[in-house]
């Protein structure tokens, strides 16, 4: 039998543990780090409108989303995600979880947020 000593167990338990910890993160956090590794897919490439909205009829900040978009004359497309079933698949593929979610000339916007959609389309 070999005795390796307490000092290099220590080690090995240690290693063992921040091992375990890393790939504890990695499965919580699988979502972020797949959306890193494969390419998103261009689906405003799919619609003429410079934005694509992913919105429910009953959210407020969909609502706000809504009327500034058509108060600036901004053309944009809107999938209801409760009821198109397309709209439901890319949602999912962007990574959505909460609504509005935009697409403006492909760049992702999480939430009712002006300026970043008029930086967007300035880019």
């Amino acid at each position: 039998m070999c005795d390796l000593g307490e000092s290099t167990m220590k080690k090995m338990l240690t290693g063992f543990a921040v091992a375990g910890m890393l790939v504890g993160v990695l499965v919580l956090n699988w979502g972020s780090v797949h959306g890193l590794l494969v390419s998103r897919p261009d689906f405003a490439a799919q619609h003429v409108e410079p934005v694509v909205m992913y919105s429910t009829d009953w959210c407020g900040n969909c609502k706000m989303t809504r009327a500034y978009l058509r108060e600036n004359n901004i053309p944009f497309f809107e999938y209801d995600v409760d009821k198109s079933p397309e709209g439901q698949r890319q949602y999912k593929a962007l990574q959505g979880n909460g609504v509005p979610l935009l697409l403006v000339k492909n760049n992702v916007i999480r939430g009712f947020n002006p300026q970043a959609i008029q930086d967007a389309l300035a880019r």
